[in-house]
């Protein structure tokens, strides 16, 4: 995230993606107390490529003593600094340049901002009851019981009283509510698995058009497995795509012995294993998909090598 600093105050703002500085409250993301500020003084926004700033006050903006032109766009950089209204007044630095990424702003007292990064769950970690991962054509999609839907800049996201903002780090679209199929625009994937004959250890591997990502053994591979060979079995006996593998959320904990909070945790840490080992260029291919009380396995070209038959979800 990129950050401004006020030198005189030690306060850090944290920039959006068009960010205004200005007196009037409700119109400005950081208030300048300076009284010969405009109410509206002047916005740093990201144009895609670098920051950029405009001018539109009365009283003029500088960047390192020198006056902006008021209406112009003046490109800033990391440790450019800025005085609104009066080279007396206070002196705001540019930390960085870096460009912006989507963010999470608390609503609730006490909260902190939350970077957005390839993926993110909320409460916690431990337990993670909203998950918001990005889709393959840069999307935010948050997951959660009540639905998946794509995000937009001012949707409110939360759980237990703890309640942030969404702010999206490029132009924001109305918000649409979909399937889960409709994310699924990733390159052609193939998965892979080999699971030894007691089915306790399982090994994954996943193709992404021409490269192959080896993602090794893990307790929560047994999971997946399980989903894929219903997905397989689905499609093997006629079940129309749209209905291919998708189990009770409740079936499933009972034949894992396990709450759905846990099974929440072991979804949640394959996608972080996939995302810790996908080059950074590439966004989070969805694995699982849900709907209201039921959970799928998102791919049809599967290939299971070992292990059991499964009897127990047909």
């Amino acid at each position: 995230m990129t950050k401004i600093i006020n030198t005189d105050t030690g306060e850090q703002v944290i920039l959006l993606i068009q960010h205004v500085f200005g007196r009037h409250p409700s119109t400005s993301h950081t208030i300048l107390i300076n009284p010969d500020a405009s109410r509206m003084h002047a916005t740093i926004f990201w144009d895609g490529e670098e920051w950029l700033l405009q001018d539109s006050s009365s009283n003029g903006t500088y960047i390192n003593g020198h006056a902006v032109v008021r209406g112009t766009k003046q490109r800033l950089h990391k440790g450019d600094q800025i005085h609104f209204a009066s080279l007396f007044g206070d002196t705001w630095k540019m930390l960085d340049a870096a460009p912006p990424k989507s963010l999470l702003v608390p609503v609730t007292a006490g909260l902190g901002t939350i970077e957005l990064d390839h993926l993110a769950v909320l409460p916690s970690e431990e337990s993670p009851e909203i998950t918001m991962y990005q889709s393959p054509n840069g999307h935010w999609v948050c997951e959660s019981q009540s639905g998946i839907s794509i995000l937009k800049t001012g949707d409110l996201v939360g759980c237990h009283d703890q309640t942030w903002r969404f702010i999206e780090a490029r132009a924001s679209e109305e918000t649409v509510f979909i399937e889960s199929s409709e994310l699924s625009t990733s390159p052609q994937i193939g998965i892979y698995f080999d699971v030894s004959q007691n089915e306790e250890h399982v090994s994954f591997k996943l193709r992404m058009d021409d490269h192959e990502y080896d993602l090794g053994q893990r307790n929560h591979h047994y999971l997946l497995q399980l989903l894929a060979r219903k997905r397989i079995h689905d499609m093997e006996t006629g079940v129309s795509e749209t209905e291919q593998g998708w189990i009770d959320k409740e079936e499933l904990s009972k034949m894992l012995g396990q709450n759905e909070s846990h099974i929440n945790i072991q979804v949640y840490r394959f996608r972080k294993q996939v995302v810790s080992i996908l080059p950074k260029s590439f966004n989070l291919p969805q694995a699982i998909e849900r709907r209201s009380r039921e959970i799928r396995f998102a791919y049809e070209d599967i290939k299971i090598t070992g292990g059991s038959q499964m009897t127990d979800l047909v």
